[in-house]
């Protein structure tokens, strides 16, 4: 396996710093989300943005870190893990920057998903998938990482395209006003991203293509990391709107089972 590309080191070192300000920055103040809506008793948009934030600064940042460190001493498990990580960063901090409002992080936002990048492709450029491939070997659970990919795929495109696609049907176009603009924004991300990202990865592994091990390892690190903002977000919302933090349970089950299809796939990936 070629060594990781040093400058993929820079960029990810701002890309920490720029990451871990934008956290602590809305964990601490107020004006990091406006509230979109006229005197909110809860700014529910801030409340889910510090749970995203707290997940980033308690899970991504410290993995990213440390996957890096392994990365650079010649692990596989490790580099797979940094691409992965470093794909959460591209879709939460893009999907900061072009959600409203503009706040005064809009180009801490920009520079961190624009730092995520080019880690992200020289990382994932320098894996030679034919290694990688006979690096996993044959006990790889590929065919049920395959079955979860597809299922999460379609379920997360079924989850948004029914409300879609019940609006288009009545008609029922125009500008998404408040809070809705940013869900018009996850929807866009999720299905143009995360959805394509997952049914490549059940595709390609059913089929047995060698970059199948790639783009799963990439998609399970991303979901591990985007349960846990997930949770975060349903559960400090619930806390700051009064209601019970249980709410979030159906989110925590799904990142526990993410978090057991990565940990029982990438265990494969041996090191050297």
């Amino acid at each position: 396996m070629k060594p990781l590309p040093r400058p993929a080191v820079p960029f990810t070192i701002v890309l920490v710093l720029l990451a871990t300000t934008a956290s602590l920055v809305t964990l601490v103040w107020d004006g990091a989300f406006p509230d979109p809506s006229p005197k909110p008793l809860v700014n529910r948009v801030l409340a889910e943005a510090r749970g995203w934030s707290a997940a980033t600064l308690l899970l991504a940042i410290p993995l990213t870190v440390a996957s890096l460190r392994a990365a650079l001493r010649g692990s596989t498990r490790g580099r797979l893990v940094f691409i992965g990580t470093l794909a959460y960063f591209v879709y939460t901090y893009l999907e900061f920057a072009v959600s409203p409002p503009f706040t005064a992080l809009y180009l801490v936002y920009v520079a961190a998903f624009a730092c995520a990048i080019p880690p992200l492709v020289m990382g994932a450029a320098s894996i030679d998938l034919a290694e990688l491939h006979a690096t996993f070997g044959t006990r790889a659970p590929r065919r049920a990482t395959a079955a979860f990919c597809l299922v999460f795929g379609a379920l997360l495109a079924l989850a948004w395209l029914e409300d879609i696609l019940a609006r288009s049907v009545a008609g029922s176009f125009g500008w998404p006003m408040g809070a809705h603009a940013v869900g018009h924004v996850v929807h866009a991300l999720d299905l143009g991203l995360q959805v394509p990202l997952a049914i490549a990865a059940g595709v390609l592994l059913l089929r047995g293509r060698p970059s199948g091990d790639l783009v799963a390892a990439i998609m399970l690190v991303n979901g591990v990391c985007m349960g846990a903002a997930l949770t975060g977000m349903v559960a400090w919302s619930s806390a700051a709107s009064g209601t019970t933090v249980w709410s979030a349970w159906p989110f925590a089950i799904a990142w526990a089972v993410a978090i057991a299809f990565a940990l029982t796939f990438l265990r494969h990936a041996a090191d050297a």
